[in-house]
């Protein structure tokens, strides 16, 4: 402003003295005038006009300065002028355009924009309002345009990714997101963009990564922290926090650890989780562990936690499923000890078996020992309850009548009961499995029968787990007597059965490769 001021200056005393100023220099004038006097501005341009009336450029500022003042129907007529003097004043349609937008006259802007065909914001404009109508084939066309004629346009191919992403090609939208990174490192919603579309296509930690980097750039982007919430959610499933918690599980692991290691092991831990199963077996005795992780985000966070206790020595993460672990080259040797805690409540989920027995099969020593050994997946008949009813059925709501919406609820509850509940049968083994047979991961089915100890109304049954970790040292969370952060199952009868004392009901139990399941045979 301070080169422009004495210009403006010069400028008006001379039109004071000089009454031969064209058009021209007035509008000239009235250009200098908006940096250091905007007040000034639009008799300057105003006296342009009357000197030359289809002066289209000043037409196109007037018209800018009214619109921002809000007087709308003034703006449009100082546009229509400017285009009726130049038919090809590109800006005089962009603004035309804009102010359409402003005036809710989105077709008319739509037409407008379209006749702005040499200026890449025009088509760029276009773009978003076509997108806004959801016209994302046209919207996409728009941005491919403000692109061709601005190859450099970073809000462009940001918002062509937005289109492409709605239309459900995710990997062009991320090259476009990316594109506008490399061509404005600082642009903190393409970072943001790029971050969601990462976590949709399943590349988590990419996803952590750029959402991250995105609230680094604009830390009010609720977008990118509502998406970061969601992709550590899923990169760090919630249940952590109870698993590191569970102190009877915690113990359980120590004490097999304890029995286990011997000086000089080399141990292997399959899931680092918070590095904790590691932190024991190298208090333990053992001289160098080595722990795989697949989620980057957890690995990078047991790396600090096993920096920060001062193992960083003697312990190792690697971002890597185990699986695709292979010796010389991710493990010096093979291991001594073999250590995992893969379980989902249902004992085989999460892929326990495949996972354990490729390790016991190609990375444990002939003669080497594992924790865990074995399971037991146990059931046992249950009695209906208020707090299991009110979890899994509906009768009578406000005086209206909703049992109906029961015959399409699941049959199967994950269940964490706050109160005991009433076993109408005694525990039985439904399936055991060693962690260490080859031969145990075929699928089995079996009837099960089961004997009603005491009357009751049975709603269905409810499934637990037992664990053989090493030597003698055995864990189960026994529904009622232990606090796990492992749920027990409740799996429904399609209709509850009047249980008298010495009743058998039948039971049909399905064990495959990665599930469990049961139902009530008729």
């Amino acid at each position: 402003a301070g080169s422009v001021a004495p210009l403006a200056k010069s400028a008006a005393e001379s039109a004071q003295k000089n009454e031969n100023m064209s058009s021209d220099d007035w509008f000239d004038l009235g250009v200098d005038l908006e940096a250091v006097s905007p007040d000034d501005a639009p008799a300057a341009y105003m006296r342009a006009l009357e000197l030359d009336p289809g002066h289209s450029d000043a037409h196109v500022n007037i018209g800018r300065i009214l619109q921002e003042a809000g007087q709308l129907d003034s703006a449009e007529e100082h546009y229509r002028e400017a285009l009726a003097a130049e038919k090809d004043n590109m800006l005089a349609a962009f603004n035309l355009g804009t102010l359409y937008e402003d005036m809710g006259r989105i077709e008319e802007a739509i037409s407008i924009y379209k006749k702005a065909g040499g200026l890449a914001d025009a088509h760029y404009n276009l773009g978003n309002t076509l997108k806004a109508l959801d016209r994302l084939e046209e919207a996409e066309a728009g941005y491919n345009q403000a692109i061709a004629l601005k190859p450099d346009y970073a809000e462009a191919h940001c918002n062509l990714g937005v289109a492409l992403k709605e239309l459900g090609r995710l990997d062009d939208a991320l090259a476009s997101y990316t594109k506008a990174i490399a061509l404005k490192p600082e642009y903190a919603a393409a970072h943001s963009n790029l971050g969601i579309t990462l976590k949709e296509l399943g590349r988590l930690n990419d996803s952590i990564d750029y959402l991250k980097q995105a609230i680094g750039l604009n830390s009010d982007g609720v977008q990118a922290r509502m998406g970061l919430n969601s992709a550590v959610n899923l990169a760090v499933p919630s249940w952590h926090f109870p698993m590191m918690n569970d102190e009877q599980r915690n113990k359980a692991y120590a004490d097999a650890l304890e029995l286990a290691v011997r000086d000089g092991d080399f141990v292997l831990d399959i899931g680092t989780g918070s590095g904790l199963l590691s932190l024991m077996a190298a208090a333990s005795g053992a001289e160098m562990v080595t722990t795989c992780e697949m989620s980057k985000t957890i690995a990078e966070a047991a790396t600090q936690i096993i920096e920060s206790n001062g193992y960083k020595e003697k312990i190792s993460v690697l971002n890597k499923k185990s699986t695709n672990l292979v010796i010389g080259e991710d493990l010096p040797q093979q291991a001594d000890l073999i250590i995992s805690e893969v379980f989902s409540s249902e004992l085989v989920g999460e892929g326990v078996r495949a996972t354990v027995l490729d390790a016991n099969k190609r990375l444990l020593k002939k003669g080497g020992r594992t924790i865990p050994q074995s399971g037991k997946i146990k059931i046992a008949l249950i009695d209906n309850s208020p707090e299991i009813s009110y979890s899994t059925s509906v009768a009578s709501v406000q005086g209206f009548d909703l049992s109906l919406f029961n015959s399409i609820s699941p049959k199967k509850f994950s269940s964490k009961l706050r109160d005991k509940p009433v076993l109408l049968s005694n525990p039985t083994d439904a399936f055991h499995i060693n962690l260490t047979d080859i031969d145990g991961t075929m699928g089995r089915e079996k009837i099960i029968k089961l004997r009603v100890n005491q009357d009751g109304l049975c709603v269905g049954l409810i499934q637990w787990i037992w664990i053989h970790l090493y030597g003698d040292i055995e864990y189960e969370n026994k529904p009622g007597e232990c606090d796990s952060h492992w749920h027990t199952p409740i799996y429904l009868f399609d209709e509850p059965v009047v249980a008298k004392k010495g009743d058998v009901i039948e039971i049909k139990a399905v064990l495959g490769d990665d599930y469990v399941w049961f139902w009530k045979r008729p």
